[in-house]
């Protein structure tokens, strides 16, 4: 299969050799030219079909020399060029074609973004960065592809605040785009900020994080355990409810500061109707696993296993099923014991082999709740897998 930068350079390559055979009977007076750079043409095509990729490009070289208006053509050889690793020549492509005097702005502009993408392909990231910064003090039809770039490198750096102030500041960028990527770029302010035990601008962050996106899952996470760990215990109970509004799938995610809390606040049965509208609207391991723990302390560990089993009867889980091995363990004693220590260290074994979060992007998934996706980059696309080796 070819790859995608070989097809588009095949195209481009097509259309150049068309055009110049149209203008070689047009202009007789330049027929040996354009006939030696239509034959250039042809080779390289040939070359390409064959998969014979370096051939190709020494022939689509040769072609370039002889007519100097292909940017087009240019561009997507040094593409190639990148996605082959040689950036060296990539650089060197767009270099050479940004030397140009006959260049409009648009195609210098688009010739300069091309080269930003070779300077970070190769770590070069001041001068990409450089590069971009200067292209977005004015507007152009690429400015959003400019941004999202120079966003990428802010990343890779944990730039917060300077990825923040380019979303608002380049011309011709419409900011209200990227709002969901604002209100992560907050959270991650707000976590350094409570990593450096500065509350006040944390909690400013969080704020600025929820005028961006005011159901946003992370922030309401943060501001809970902000809270729990000041022993606002109340304020952190209400806050985290809201995650039932904002995404049920992370109910989970919030049980552990909220049992914190209910419990400080000696208020089980505010616990008890929360995990109630839970487990009727939106069950999950975690709220069936609570629930038992609740039931456990209030009635002990036989209702508590009563509770568990109905549960894994309703919807089979791993996280149910060791639950509930666990409580028979503990009231078991001889070789019943011993089998079902067994059993327990085998389904262990296979939960632990199991992922726990899952890109909806890109599907990477892996153990750790990663806010941004290690493999596609987007922002709050991971989610706690369901089903029966997970929620």
């Amino acid at each position: 299969m070819f790859d995608p930068l070989l097809m588009a350079l095949i195209l481009v390559s097509m259309a150049a050799g068309f055009f110049l055979g149209y203008r070689q009977r047009k202009q007789s007076q330049h027929q040996r030219q354009d006939g030696s750079l239509n034959s250039e043409y042809f080779v390289g095509l040939n070359y390409l079909l064959n998969e014979q990729t370096d051939e190709a490009i020494e022939s689509f070289i040769k072609a370039l020399e002889i007519n100097a208006d292909t940017v087009d053509t240019y561009i997507v050889l040094g593409r190639l060029f990148r996605r082959r690793g040689e950036i060296e020549k990539a650089i060197q492509a767009h270099q050479d074609l940004l030397a140009r005097p006959s260049l409009t702005r648009e195609q210098s502009l688009r010739v300069q973004l091309e080269l930003a993408h070779d300077y970070i392909k190769a770590g070069l990231l001041d001068r990409g960065e450089s590069l971009l910064e200067d292209m977005l003090k004015t507007p152009w039809s690429g400015a959003d592809e400019s941004v999202q770039l120079l966003l990428s490198v802010y990343e890779q750096e944990k730039e917060w605040q300077r990825a923040i102030d380019v979303i608002h500041q380049a011309q011709g960028v419409d900011s209200h785009r990227y709002q969901h990527q604002l209100a992560h770029y907050h959270c991650e302010l707000a976590e350094a900020a409570l990593e450096g035990n500065d509350v006040l601008v944390a909690r400013k962050n969080l704020r600025l994080a929820f005028a961006r996106d005011r159901d946003n899952v992370r922030a309401t996470l943060i501001l809970g355990s902000l809270e729990c760990s000041l022993k606002n215990y109340r304020e952190s109970a209400r806050v985290l409810q809201r995650i039932y509004q904002q995404n049920p799938l992370f109910i989970s995610e919030s049980i552990p500061l909220l049992e914190r809390s209910f419990e400080a606040l000696w208020s089980s049965r505010g616990l008890s109707v929360y995990l109630g509208k839970c487990l009727r609207e939106y069950p999950s391991a975690a709220v069936v696993l609570a629930s038992a723990r609740l039931i456990a302390r209030q009635q002990g560990d036989k209702e508590a296993g009563r509770f568990i089993a109905e549960q894994i009867v309703k919807r089979p889980s791993l996280k149910g099923l060791n639950a509930l091995i666990d409580l028979n363990i503990e009231n078991a004693e001889g070789r019943p014991r011993q089998n079902l220590m067994l059993l327990r260290e085998l389904t262990g074994r296979l939960l632990g082999s199991k992922p726990v979060y899952r890109c909806t992007q890109c599907g990477f998934d892996g153990k750790t709740l990663h806010w941004r996706c290690p493999r596609c980059h987007e922002w709050g696309t991971t989610e706690p897998i369901m089903g029966i080796e997970g929620e």
